[in-house]
């Protein structure tokens, strides 16, 4: 097959952008990865409110909520190319790692005294761990929209999934 656009070095048609995880884009890895912590906040305050554990912890389902919302909005503005809410997004999520470390350490005298401390510390370092996660695909994300690597106009060749063609 005949290259129709010889005069345009090869490297300008192929994938400048970071595959996150080795699976997919910086946009569509933002938006799958924000979509399954949505789905785990959600479930753990679902879960946490079963449980009755939520009912005295006003700070938790503030942070819990607040976290959520910018789940939702980092999914859109991932959907719209836009990075500032991204950005804001990742500042809370490093907010949020501090405090759940602090409250960790702060409160460990506690966590002592209840049946099980091991599930909350194993729930802890989930949290973190999918907070890690996010923040990576949402580092990247930025830095590619930043850079001029993942927009609109150059979507078309910079989009990759190992496992689906969205």
């Amino acid at each position: 097959m005949v290259d129709s656009t010889p005069l345009i070095p090869a490297s300008q048609h192929k994938k400048q952008g970071h595959r996150v995880l080795c699976c997919c884009d910086s946009r569509k890895a933002v938006i799958m990865i924000n979509l399954v912590a949505l789905a785990f906040y959600i479930a753990a305050i679902v879960i946490n409110a079963l449980n009755g554990t939520l009912s005295n912890d006003v700070v938790s389902i503030i942070f819990m909520c607040i976290t959520i919302l910018f789940y939702f909005t980092v999914i859109c503005s991932a959907i719209q190319f836009h990075r500032c809410a991204v950005i804001v997004a990742i500042i809370w999520m490093l907010f949020t790692i501090v405090w759940n470390i602090v409250s960790l350490i702060m409160n460990r005298d506690e966590i002592q005294k209840t049946e099980n401390p091991q599930a909350t510390i194993i729930s802890v370092v989930i949290v973190l761990i999918i907070q890690a996660f996010v923040i990576y695909a949402e580092g990247v994300y930025v830095h590619e929209v930043g850079k001029g690597i993942m927009s609109r106009e150059t979507h078309d060749r910079e989009k990759y999934s190992c496992c689906c063609n969205v």
